[in-house]
């Protein structure tokens, strides 16, 4: 479904003023975020085409999200309208329908369904069924950490729908609690596919300018390597909802977002039991792997992170286990191994260089001769060598 008009001035002129009228009459150009901050109580900001917006549901990096009354169909909806900041209209344009067409192939009971795109008064919208229930970030916020046991039959569905997203070649790519919402029937559903990427042979076909969400991204969307984007990315930003949900606070965080990326970049990830030590060891090991740095330390799929899940909820052994002291110093030196060959020589420098003192002083100390005139000195060497002097012999008592 595409209604709404495009860009003809004279139709544009020819309607009542709506949200793009009364935001100073921008067309074709796209509005600021600011501009489509609506006041609902006008009745001509509310009129949105075939919508009537009734209530502001949020808003995110691409958008804002009002509750809607569609009035061909009858039914309530949920619908975005496109913000341009930080792009250009036309890569606005194109990111915004990228990730209504991306999530409209989409059908899976833990996905939110699109119902249809368009453009009316100049803003680039979708219309996307309406989940009635809080986002996973405002459960958080509201209620704290989940139970283990919840939070990960809260990740196996995730991962089974991010799975369903992958084998239809869509990848995800802002993966983060506010982006997942729970309905009334207490399941999880995916939402917002705003950076969405077609994806072939487990990697982004198309990669460029690929942003996201600073305490949830993966560190191949700050820095592409080799192995570039990917399914392995959509695996660390669910890791990283599953931290949250463990933890109460995402992997890395900071005051601001260039604080956070830095930490990102070059900070050290605190195991979840740092901050919840009764947590089971099973599932922090899951939830480390997921956002272990390289991706090719991750799972290989969001089918195996579910399953590894179904696991750990059926009381049987994991595939991945946790990692002791050695194996996490080895992960540590193939992560830097320039600082961690350093350090290793120096180590092995030093205890070169103490067993070489200490051989040396054992020498020294067996060519030495004995010191005479030392008391007790050749009773403890005679003891040493196994040889004891005459028993002694108390005095016979006087008189017999």
């Amino acid at each position: 479904m595409n209604t709404g008009s495009g860009g003809d001035p004279a139709a544009c002129a020819a309607r009542p003023p709506g949200p793009a009228a009364a935001a100073g009459a921008i067309h074709p150009a796209f509005l600021p975020p600011e501009a489509l901050e609506l006041d609902l109580s006008d009745p001509q900001q509310r009129d949105f085409g075939d919508y009537e917006l009734r209530e502001r549901l949020g808003a995110g990096g691409m958008g804002v999200v009002y509750r809607a009354w569609q009035r061909s169909l009858d039914r309530e909806v949920a619908i975005k309208l496109l913000s341009s900041a930080p792009w250009t209209q036309d890569e606005a344009a194109a990111r915004f329908r990228r990730e209504a067409r991306s999530a409209a192939r989409l059908q899976h009971p833990n996905i939110v369904a699109i119902h249809g795109f368009g453009s009316h008064d100049g803003i680039e919208y979708y219309a996307m069924a309406l989940v009635r229930g809080p986002s996973l970030a405002r459960r958080l916020a509201v209620d704290g950490p989940m139970a283990p046991r919840q939070a990960a039959r809260l990740g196996r569905t995730v991962a089974e729908a991010l799975h369903y997203a992958h084998r239809l070649g869509v990848l995800h790519l802002d993966l983060k609690p506010g982006n997942v919402l729970i309905g009334e029937n207490g399941e999880p559903q995916v939402a917002d596919f705003g950076l969405a990427r077609h994806v072939e042979g487990g990697r982004a076909v198309d990669p460029d300018e690929v942003s996201g969400t600073p305490s949830y991204m993966a560190p191949e969307q700050l820095d592409p390597g080799p192995d570039g984007i990917g399914v392995a990315t959509d695996i660390y930003g669910l890791g990283a909802i599953l931290y949250e949900l463990l933890t109460g606070e995402p992997p890395f965080h900071a005051p601001t977002p260039a604080r956070t990326l830095a930490l990102l970049r070059h900070g050290r990830l605190r195991r979840p039991r740092r901050y919840r030590p009764d947590l089971p060891l099973d599932l922090e090991a899951i939830c480390m792997r997921c956002l272990a740095r390289a991706p090719a330390e991750r799972y290989p799929d969001a089918h195996a992170l579910a399953e590894d899940l179904g696991r750990f909820l059926e009381g049987r052994e994991v595939s991945v286990r946790p990692l002791n002291a050695v194996q996490r110093l080895g992960r540590w030196i193939r992560r830097e191994p320039k600082l961690g060959g350093a350090i290793l020589a120096a180590v092995l420098a030093l205890v070169v260089g103490l067993a070489r003192r200490w051989c040396s002083g054992s020498g020294r100390r067996r060519a030495r001769p004995p010191r005479a005139g030392r008391p007790g000195a050749a009773r403890r060497r005679g003891l040493a060598s196994g040889r004891r002097g005459p028993p002694c012999r108390r005095p016979a008592p006087a008189g017999r």
